[in-house]
């Protein structure tokens, strides 16, 4: 049999095997709306669509399982769920939701992903603001957690054991979905934090043990991707957890011993890479970060309220027209850019895009949660019972702070993950505020102590 012939044989048997687990998916996902919620999320984190190559690729997997959760919801009663109650983050969610659709809607009609990055952002924020109907316990926030580590960590896990396998050979490229390997570093440094609560807070021994293996798998795993966004991401993960850390001596022991190991396992190429850190202003691909930088400022310039719509700094037709500009970054010598590069920045991203006005309502958004964590840290100083919500407020901070690091040399202002971290924030201080209005009794001093979640 020819090589093309295997080839196509290997991709119906991959959409056969795709279809077959949709199907079991799906029925999975009628028996609840929380469950059909989680796959929803699952669905979208996971990117299948980048794993099938016939049928299964026109398939809309995260509208599936988004239509098939707002169905449940109208016609099947959810015993945990609670009735919409505004807060602060679903306000702001609304707010941003609106001005990007405004954005899009003023947007040159050069810009031609312009409608199609809008909708995805809206549906991003579709899905946040359903979260505080949903997920209301600290049972159904474990299991959305469980869901985030098989979601987003799947990409790390699988690149990081190819790494393995190939004994550092391999080199992760990322995915159309993802983007490319500064996109990946940085989206699997995101869930390091989350299996490490994994680990900590789950009962069964399997699941801890897992959870451990699957967190340093994803450590190898952004080495594989060569990026240097992906270690700034580590050192700045590396660095909160030093500083949260009770015990400072042992918490710098931990992180010298896992520095040392990443460049034991890490290629030649990998730390001659990561030394070009020291030489930005001489690295031509720093430079070119710059020149984006000052397209992305130059668009808000003259567009402040709206910006220039969705992907405005790399649209071709507006090329020529901002690429001798320098925006509020002229103060930086550049040479003179030569293609739409990307804006290799969330917040220029977000400037070129909506304007000063979006770039100020991001910045909210991405403020809110460290806000609410320092809520949630005062409300269960004293609280034993919920030291697991102490932490989770400490590691969905943690994500953050990645994603806030590593998200300024990328162009990844609008994917779904911090936006679900950031509801997560405030629906556990949802939870958090009425668990301290229900049991509001002294407990004098008492010893903090992480329990795991009761199996269920």
């Amino acid at each position: 049999m020819s090589p093309i012939r295997l080839e196509w044989v290997s991709e119906i048997v991959r959409d056969l095997v795709l279809l077959f687990f949709m199907v079991i998916l799906i029925s999975l996902a009628a028996r609840g709306v929380f469950s059909a919620y989680l796959l929803w999320g699952w669905a979208g984190l996971v990117a299948i669509q980048t794993f099938a190559y016939g049928f299964m690729q026109s398939i809309p997997y995260v509208q599936v399982f988004a239509l098939l959760t707002l169905l449940l919801f109208l016609i099947k009663k959810d015993p945990g769920a609670v009735g919409f109650s505004p807060d602060s983050t679903s306000i702001w969610f609304f707010v941003f939701g609106v001005h990007a659709s405004l954005a899009a809607a003023f947007a040159y009609p050069e810009v031609y992903r312009n409608w199609e990055l809008c909708g995805n952002l809206l549906k991003t924020l579709i899905y946040c603001l359903v979260m505080p109907l949903l997920v209301t316990n600290r049972y159904r926030i474990h299991v959305f957690m469980i869901v985030l580590a098989l979601s987003a960590g799947f990409h790390g896990i699988l690149d990081g054991l190819k790494f393995i396998i190939t004994a550092g050979g391999h080199i992760s490229r990322g995915n159309s979905k993802l983007g490319d390997n500064n996109h990946l570093a940085v989206l699997v440094a995101m869930v390091i934090p989350v299996l490490g609560y994994l680990y900590t807070y789950s009962a069964a021994r399997v699941t801890r043990y897992l959870s451990l293996s699957a967190l340093v798998i994803n450590v190898i795993a952004v080495i594989s991707t060569r990026s240097r966004a992906g270690l700034l991401t580590l050192f700045a993960l590396a660095l909160w957890y030093l500083l949260l850390s009770r015990h400072k001596v042992r918490g710098f022991v931990a992180i010298f011993a896992v520095v040392i190991g990443v460049f034991a396992v890490a290629p030649a190429e990998w730390t001659e890479r990561m030394e070009t850190i020291k030489s930005a202003n001489e690295d031509s691909s720093f430079m070119t970060r710059v020149m984006a930088w000052k397209r992305g400022s130059a668009i808000a310039v003259e567009n402040p309220v709206f910006g220039g719509g969705f992907h405005s700094v790399q649209a071709p037709a507006l090329f020529s027209q901002f690429k001798h500009k320098q925006g509020i970054l002229g103060f930086i010598e550049t040479g003179e850019a030569t293609y739409p590069a990307a804006a290799h920045s969330i917040y220029f991203e977000v400037m070129g895009d909506m304007g000063f006005v979006g770039f100020f309502l991001f910045l909210i958004v991405l403020m809110l949660p460290f806000l609410h964590r320092r809520r949630i840290l005062q409300l269960t100083r004293n609280r034993p019972d919920l030291m697991w919500a102490h932490d989770l407020a400490n590691v969905l901070a943690a994500c953050l702070i990645a994603y806030l690091v590593g998200g300024a040399s990328i162009s990844a202002a609008y994917f779904e993950l911090p936006y679900i971290l950031i509801m997560l924030m405030a629906v556990l201080r949802i939870h958090v505020t009425k668990e301290c209005a229900i049991e509001a009794q002294p407990v004098g001093k008492m010893k903090m102590h992480r329990t795991p979640l009761p199996s269920h």
